[in-house]
């Protein structure tokens, strides 16, 4: 940022014929490109810094070869303008510029919420690449931002927003390309999921009394689910245990994603009514409002009747689990004639 206190400026006067007009043309491109703010016709002003100087000299020297001529000056005031002033018609140009990099930020990060929510998209590497081209674009603008507008304060925030949600994506698809083989890394595969030990926290709430009525009715209609405590977990599972909604768990919360969301998308569950009972369970568990369903006001309230019972964990989880089928043959209107 410029000192204002020792602050000097640099007037940079000029005339060119009017034709060629690409003559003139060069030469107004030249001085965008230095951040220059035109003060009256063709009087420009830029802070004085040596490489402002030395640029405003170059253009000086090429004038002449452009049947044109110019002056440049250094002054410390120009009357009747004041110091504040002069800076404020810097912010505003970069302002307006700045404007352009940010139009470019919500597509882009429109474009990443789009993936996250299961949209088709580029790769994150083509939007990687296209970050790197707004945040080059941002530099340019940065550059002659001398004065540190707050325009440019914000877009950097927002640049730094859009850097993290870019890295949350990545981190998210190779979350879950962990499962892209039908594979955990005990060896078990997909297909295999019959007949097991589904480990999870104690005192189950919404996510697990979710994931356990999807998993007995899509993926083990054998299964037996059993509780333990955080610190259990971390030991060694047996042959036929899988934990899910549980920290570092065979199947648990993959960045925003909720364990439910997880277990879809890693079997590639797409009946009728998952995506919306997914929504559901995303809402009341994550609380980020992000898909807003209107019932999930309802359903949380029942499943905190249910959890604030005097019931044991697995007579809580049995209890969602009805609510669950219940909800999934309410959005689907179909009617459930045993598994699978």
């Amino acid at each position: 940022m410029e000192n204002v206190q020792t602050l000097k400026w640099l007037l940079f006067f000029y005339s060119i014929p009017a034709t060629p007009v690409k003559n003139r043309v060069k030469i107004w491109r030249k001085l965008q490109k230095t951040g220059a703010v035109q003060l009256k016709g063709g009087v420009y002003i830029l802070p004085y810094r040596e490489d402002n100087h030395e640029a405003l000299q170059w253009m000086l020297a090429e004038l002449p070869g452009l049947k044109g001529e110019g002056l440049l000056v250094t002054t410390e005031t120009i009357e009747p303008l004041q110091r504040q002033e002069i800076i404020s018609f810097f912010n505003e140009q970069r302002h307006l510029q700045y404007q352009e990099v940010d139009k470019k930020i919500d597509e882009l990060s429109g474009r990443i919420n789009n993936l996250r929510k299961g949209g088709k998209d580029k790769k994150t590497t083509s939007l990687f690449r296209q970050f790197e081209k707004i945040q080059a674009d941002f530099h340019t603008v940065l550059h002659r931002d001398f004065f540190q507008s707050e325009s440019g304060l914000n877009l950097t925030a927002r640049l730094q927003t859009l850097k993290d949600q870019l890295e949350a994506l990545t981190a998210l698809e190779k979350g879950m390309r962990r499962f892209a083989g039908n594979e955990l890394s005990n060896g078990k595969r997909i297909e295999d999921f019959s007949n097991m030990q589904w480990i999870t926290r104690k005192r189950p709430f919404v996510d697990r009394m979710a994931c356990a009525w999807l998993i007995r009715r899509f993926i083990d209609p054998l299964a037996t689910f059993a509780f333990r405590e955080e610190a259990e977990l971390k030991t060694q599972k047996r042959e036929n245990e899988v934990s899910f909604d549980v920290r570092n768990g065979d199947f648990t919360h993959i960045e925003d994603l909720c364990t439910f969301e997880v277990l879809q998308k890693s079997f590639g569950l797409t009946a009728k009514g998952l995506d919306a009972l997914a929504a559901i369970v995303h809402d009341i568990d994550i609380k980020d409002e992000k898909f807003v369903s209107p019932e999930t006001r309802g359903v949380e309230m029942i499943l905190k009747g249910i959890r604030n019972k005097a019931l044991s964990d697995s007579q809580i989880l049995e209890e969602g689990v009805a609510v669950f089928e219940a909800l999934f043959l309410s959005l689907t209107a179909i009617k459930y004639f045993g598994s699978k």
